[in-house]
C-alpha cells in the first residue's frame, strides 16, 4: 500500500480543512466536496437531518470510491473497496432510523395516491411509526455511539482522498463510467417488475450512477443538468418502491390473531402501487439506458475531449 493510503487517522478539523483546499481533477473534486457535506452533516444538531445528510453523503462518496476501484494502481483499488466497504457498515449502522422515516414516508405517498384514507393512514401509523418525539430520540440514539467512529472514518477517507481522486482522469475515468452505466444498464434491462430484490439492486446502480454522471456535467452542463435529474426521477420512483418494502417487512412482523381493519387494504395498496412505481421506473430506464456501453462510451469521450481541447 502506497505511504499517502497508510493507516494514518487526521482529525476531522484536518479532514475539513482538507477538503477545503484541493482538488486537481473532477473525481478529486466530487470526492472533497462530499466528504465536506459527510462531516456537515455529522455536524448538525438535529439527529433526524444528520442522520438523512450522512446517509445522502455515504452514498455519494461510494459511488464515487466505485470508480477510484477501477484504478489501475492496484493498492489504490483495494484502499478504495476498502472505504466503500466500511461506509456502506457505517451506513447500516445509521439503518434504523432510516427505515422509520421510510415507513412514514410510504404511507404519506399511499395516501397522497388515493390508495389509503386518512383515516385509514392514520391507524397504520400509529402502529407502524412511532411518534416523532420517540423516531427524535431513537435517531440520536443511533448516531451518539458512532459519532467518534464516523468522524475518524471520514477524516481517513479525506486524508486519501487526492490520490483516489487522481487515479482516474481522462480515458481512465471515461471506461470507469462506462462499466459503471453498463451495470445499471444490465440490470435494468433483466429487472422484473416483481422482483423487490432485482429492483432493489437495480436501485442502488441507479443512485451510484446518478452521483457519477455529475462528473460529466462541466463538460456540458444543460445536458449534464437534465441527465442527473432524469437519474435522479428514476431513483426516485425506485426510492419508494423500496419504502414499501420496508413497510411490508414491518407489518409482516407484527402478525395478529385478530388483524386491524387497515390491515388488508394496507396490504393491497402496497402491492398496486409497487407495480405501478416499478412499471413507471422501467421505462424511464429504457429511456435513460437505451445507448449501448460502447456508444455511451464515444459520447462521454466525445464531451470531455472538447472540454480539454478548450472547445
Amino acid at each position: 500500500m502506497p505511504e499517502n493510503l497508510g493507516p494514518s487517522r487526521p482529525n476531522a478539523v484536518d479532514a475539513a480543512a482538507d477538503a477545503a483546499r484541493r482538488p486537481a481533477g473532477p473525481l478529486d473534486a466530487s470526492l472533497a466536496q462530499a466528504s465536506g457535506e459527510a462531516l456537515a452533516a455529522l455536524a448538525t444538531a438535529n439527529p433526524e437531518r444528520a442522520v438523512h445528510d450522512l446517509r445522502k453523503a455515504f452514498k455519494r462518496l461510494r459511488a464515487l470510491l466505485r470508480l477510484a476501484q477501477a484504478s489501475e494502481d492496484k493498492a489504490v483499488a483495494a484502499e478504495a473497496r476498502r472505504l466503500r466497504r466500511a461506509l456502506a457498515g457505517d451506513a447500516r449502522q445509521l439503518a434504523g432510523a432510516r427505515d422509520v422515516s421510510a415507513r412514514r414516508a410510504a404511507l404519506d405517498d399511499l395516501q397522497a395516491k388515493g390508495h389509503l384514507s386518512a383515516p385509514q393512514r392514520r391507524a397504520a401509523g400509529r402502529s407502524l411509526t412511532p411518534p416523532a418525539r420517540q423516531d427524535r430520540e431513537g435517531a440520536d440514539a443511533g448516531l451518539s455511539p458512532h459519532r467518534a467512529g464516523l468522524a475518524a472514518r471520514l477524516a481517513e477517507l479525506s486524508a486519501a482522498a487526492p490520490q483516489l481522486g487522481a487515479a482516474l482522469h481522462g480515458k481512465s475515468l471515461v471506461a470507469a463510467l462506462t462499466a459503471e452505466y453498463g451495470k445499471a444498464r444490465r440490470l435494468g434491462r433483466k429487472a422484473d417488475p416483481e422482483d423487490e430484490i432485482g429492483l432493489h439492486e437495480l436501485r442502488k446502480a441507479v443512485v451510484a450512477q446518478r452521483y457519477q454522471m455529475e462528473l460529466l456535467v462541466p463538460a456540458w452542463p444543460a445536458l449534464g443538468a437534465a441527465w442527473v435529474a432524469e437519474l435522479q426521477r428514476l431513483r426516485d420512483k425506485l426510492g419508494k418502491h423500496h419504502d414499501l418494502c420496508v413497510l411490508r417487512a414491518r407489518l409482516d412482523e407484527r402478525i395478529s390473531s385478530r388483524p386491524p381493519a387497515w390491515r388488508a387494504p394496507l396490504i393491497e395498496a402496497i402491492g398496486a402501487r409497487q407495480l405501478k412505481l416499478a412499471h413507471s421506473a422501467l421505462r424511464l430506464h429504457g429511456r435513460l439506458f437505451t445507448e449501448t456501453p460502447k456508444a455511451f462510451r464515444r459520447r462521454i469521450a466525445s464531451y470531455m475531449s472538447a472540454v480539454s481541447d478548450g472547445k
